[in-house]
């Protein structure tokens, strides 16, 4: 019991942490290194409670093979996202034209949307049939709408990947959340294969707690913050800084205060 007691105070030190290096508070380099480590020490953390060490070992597994291959096809083809290209820049090196810590920043987004996912629908036991259609749909709907509102300051401003010919969606191009959609659907339908007729996970004895399916959540919500609140303090002004604001508290807003106010009121026992 004391040493659940202390991963839990750990995670939480992690989630304190990783709201607080969204808004950039730290420097630069560090800060880039950071926003890519601390989320996933938390998602193997949090994931080895709820699907098991080998499962959450398999989650990533899964979405980096599926997004770097996206990925490597994006740069080199042009045929998934457009015409694109990363420089170094907050990406660290690149393996053949693609950064692989990019691969840990959608490990923590796949794995703290799939959660949210699970929490709207308070689907905690293994999932079978149609339910796998459902939560992969509602998953990659979701993780689009977080690149809506995050990429044309990625791209634009933060210059973090490149838009050859921009696109019709504030320089990012129309393809690109089709493609983000059809990939984030591929790794979702594919996670919820194999938990369900491979592994059979999570394999719960009782519901987890309110407190320990809150923790995604907030997860979720930490890059949520900052593009809301972002253009109250913005120097560099932009015109696309407001939009993506509206984007983000009217959508993933939405949709994180709809989660916790479901996670609160459901019935729970702790674990």
């Amino acid at each position: 019991m004391k040493k659940l007691m202390i991963s839990e105070w750990v995670r939480w030190v992690l989630l304190a942490l990783i709201v607080i290096t969204s808004f950039g508070l730290v420097p630069l380099g560090i800060f880039a290194l950071i926003a890519y480590v601390l989320p996933t020490i938390f998602v193997f953390m949090h994931g080895s409670r709820f699907l098991g060490k080998r499962n959450i070992v398999l989650f990533f597994v899964v979405i980096f093979v599926v997004t770097y291959v996206s990925e490597y096809l994006g740069v080199h083809t042009g045929k998934v996202f457009g015409e694109y290209y990363y420089n170094t820049m907050n990406n660290g090196p690149l393996l053949y034209g693609v950064p692989p810590l990019l691969m840990l920043t959608y490990f923590s987004m796949a794995y703290s949307t799939y959660m949210v996912v699970r929490t709207l629908l308070n689907k905690f036991e293994v999932i079978k049939g149609w339910m796998i259609v459902a939560i992969s749909v509602l998953g990659g709907l979701l993780m689009t709408l977080a690149d809506l509102a995050s990429d044309p300051v990625n791209s634009t401003i933060n210059r973090v990947y490149i838009w050859v010919d921009g696109g019709v969606f504030f320089g990012v191009p129309y393809m690109n959340f089709t493609g983000w959609f059809i990939e984030t659907f591929i790794f979702f339908i594919a996670i919820s294969l194999i938990f369900a007729y491979l592994t059979k996970s999570p394999k719960l004895s009782k519901l987890p707690s309110k407190k320990f399916t809150f923790e995604p959540i907030v997860l979720f919500a930490a890059p949520v913050l900052p593009v809301i609140l972002h253009p109250l303090w913005a120097k560099d002004w932009s015109s696309v800084y407001e939009p993506m604001s509206l984007i983000a508290l009217f959508g993933l807003g939405f949709v994180v205060v709809l989660a916790t106010t479901v996670n609160f009121t459901r019935l729970s026992v702790k674990r």
